[in-house]
């Protein structure tokens, strides 16, 4: 007579791939004393530990798009985040005209897209709106209010900005979503796969504090003073707005706490 067996196996189930999130360098941190500042880390670290601190279980690939690495199709990753930059955003070099193309292709295949100040503006130049000098510095913390969305809560937040620069006019389609003191327009959506923000949540204090002393001269005297002087009284939101970023990139919807930011 044939035995039943009653061996029972374990199957495991395959692993789930953790979300990919492609960082599009568009400048470096340069000089000694700001490299102390941001205790060793290059751009391409601020914005991987800024998602990290949100959500551990994702893996980024950087692209040293400055340097002209910019990559050759949407779907290489899950998500995609442009960096600040001293850059212009609406200039004709040729890594920013390739960022500009790269941009209108992540829209028209409605890939998720984030951009951070220089991105903020890359992506209204990219997408037919305008970006360009606002007429003067804002450096330091920086108060909006954010409109609640379906990824995040939005509310009243401060932020590091270093940006003369803003995006003047936004793109068809696009969608103001925030006031505030930094530009005409401190945050927008694009449809529901772009959302842009002009400061800077991967700025700490140490670090905005150096790049303020090292950009006196042009920000000149007062501006400088007035953001030195504020960087250090007013504590800013960069890991809350990191959560929304992570939140956006990966599209979580109705994950909403149960109050709003202070």
């Amino acid at each position: 007579m044939t035995g039943v067996s009653n061996d029972k196996r374990t199957i495991e189930e395959p692993a789930t791939p953790r979300p990919l999130i492609g960082i599009l360098v568009c400048d470096h941190v340069r000089g000694h004393d700001l490299l102390s500042a941001a205790d060793g880390m290059d751009y391409d670290a601020m914005y991987t530990a800024l998602l990290a601190g949100a959500e551990p279980e994702l893996d980024v690939r950087i692209y040293d798009v400055v340097n002209g690495e910019v990559p050759e199709r949407p779907d290489e990753c899950d998500g995609w985040i442009i960096t600040g930059a001293r850059y212009d955003a609406y200039a004709d070099e040729p890594w920013i005209k390739a960022l500009r193309d790269f941009v209108a292709e992540l829209h028209e295949q409605q890939a998720r897209l984030v951009g951070v100040c220089f991105g903020h503006q890359i992506v209204a130049h990219a997408l037919g709106g305008e970006a360009g000098p606002a007429g003067e510095w804002k450096a330091g913390p920086q108060q909006m209010t954010v409109d609640p969305t379906p990824w995040f809560e939005g509310g009243m937040v401060w932020l590091n900005a270093m940006h003369r620069d803003v995006a003047r006019t936004l793109p068809p389609n696009a969608k103001p979503i925030a006031t505030g003191t930094t530009a005409e327009y401190p945050a927008y959506l694009v449809g529901d796969t772009i959302f842009c923000v002009q400061d800077h949540p991967e700025f700490n204090r140490r670090y905005t504090a150096a790049i303020i002393d090292a950009r006196r001269e042009r920000l000149g005297n007062d501006t400088a003073d007035t953001a030195a002087r504020t960087v250090m009284d007013i504590d800013t939101a960069g890991d809350l707005v990191g959560r929304w970023i992570v939140n956006f990139l990966l599209d979580r919807r109705a994950m909403l706490p149960s109050h709003s930011p202070d």
